[in-house]
């Protein structure tokens, strides 16, 4: 056989074999997907940690409960959601029925609801499974030739996905999901996901995730429709007296306050009196925090030479964790850790929040959250008020 045929012939047929290690993982994957679809319901723990360059290490503690309902359209299941922050004491509980998502707060015995359920879901085994069997569906190619290896002594399957592998400006850019299944029971007991990307941030940075899942329990006879309703001794949230939101009315003096920011240096709101100062109320790890970085660092740039100052509040975070975040995302403003108090001053309950204050001190504006037209939307009240000097 000519050299030419023979090196087609072994690429041919290492194409195929490469092909079917890749099918043998997406039925490994299939199968823990079937397995748990099988299940009247089902529960199990899991422990999530994230570690990023710039922070500590979180970690929460969770557990899942599934019902399978197959008239449930959005779904296929009623769940509920529990989680525990580091070392907190107090489990938060989100609860789906078919409706909306219902937030449980045991600290007053309050609830909520918030149509955030598909999101809530998504964290679910159900719902992670099935994102990564839709991405290799579309990106066959994507699932990487891997080991059977073991995972807290588990002997497992292991997986790897890649969902971003590519260079820009020579900087390599990846996210990769490993998948550990359990080789005897067909069931997840891992997922780490490694990544280097800008998606979450607008710098560059390298990113860490593990989650075991663990205690896994099936078919359970005291798991019913009636798991997922509304416990008793729970209450909507009482209004707040008028008089208490009346200290954040536009047109009204704003709260004076004292902080040091993260080079140590003592600053105040009185001090900005004639500028057009932006208060950012934010605190790391806050995902539309995060998509506001960018925006803020062009609104600085923007408006550096006028008179506009943009201050970002933390209500949470240590100044040690502000610093390393400042220095990994090149934040360019001034910025302020534990400052809980100002935030309460402000009456701030949600990130991100910003407030414009105006050149006589006074509560010009107030944003809340994120949106598409974020920039353009903080660039026209800069301008308006600008213009007012």
């Amino acid at each position: 056989m000519p050299c030419t045929k023979l090196i087609k012939l072994l690429i041919y047929i290492a194409f195929i074999l490469t092909g079917l290690k890749a099918n043998a993982q997406v039925a490994i994957l299939q199968n823990a997907i079937d397995k748990l679809e099988s299940y009247k319901n089902f529960s199990y723990e899991y422990v999530y940690k994230q570690k990023e360059v710039f922070s500590d290490t979180l970690i929460y503690n969770q557990k899942f409960v599934l019902l399978k309902t197959p008239e449930d359209k959005a779904f296929g299941y009623f769940f509920r959601h529990e989680l525990k922050y580091g070392d907190a004491k107090v489990t938060s509980t989100d609860l789906y029925n078919g409706t909306d998502l219902i937030s449980l707060f045991p600290r007053d015995s309050t609830y909520n609801t918030r149509n955030v359920q598909a999101i809530t879901f998504s964290q679910s085994l159900p719902g992670e499974l099935n994102w990564i069997k839709t991405f290799l569906k579309k990106h066959p190619s994507k699932i990487a030739q891997s080991n059977d290896t073991s995972f807290n002594s588990i002997n497992s399957y292991h997986l790897i996905v890649n969902t971003k592998d590519t260079i820009i400006n020579k900087d390599h850019l990846y996210v990769r999901i490993h998948l550990f299944i359990d080789k005897a029971t067909g069931l997840p007991v891992g997922k780490l996901t490694r990544s280097r990307t800008a998606d979450f941030g607008k710098e560059v940075t390298n990113y860490y995730t593990e989650e075991t899942y663990f205690n896994y329990k099936i078919d359970q006879d005291n798991i019913n429709v009636a798991s997922f309703a509304m416990p008793e001794g729970f209450h909507a949230p009482k209004e707040k007296p008028k008089e208490q939101s009346a200290l954040l009315t536009q047109g009204m003096i704003a709260p004076d306050w004292t902080l040091y920011d993260t080079d140590g240096k003592k600053a105040s709101l009185s001090q900005m009196k004639g500028k057009v100062v932006l208060l950012d109320f934010f605190f790391v790890g806050c995902v539309y925090c995060m998509n506001t970085l960018a925006p803020l660092d062009n609104l600085h740039e923007k408006y550096k030479n006028k008179n506009l100052v943009i201050l970002s509040i933390s209500d949470r975070d240590s100044k040690k964790l502000v610093t390393a975040f400042k220095k990994a995302q090149c934040i360019k403003n001034q910025m302020f850790p534990n400052a809980r108090d100002v935030a309460n001053l402000y009456q701030v309950t949600a990130a991100p929040t910003f407030y414009f204050i105006d050149q006589e001190g006074k509560i010009a504006n107030i944003v809340d959250g994120y949106s598409e037209d974020f920039e353009t939307k903080m660039s026209a009240i800069i301008d308006s008020l600008l213009k007012k000097s």
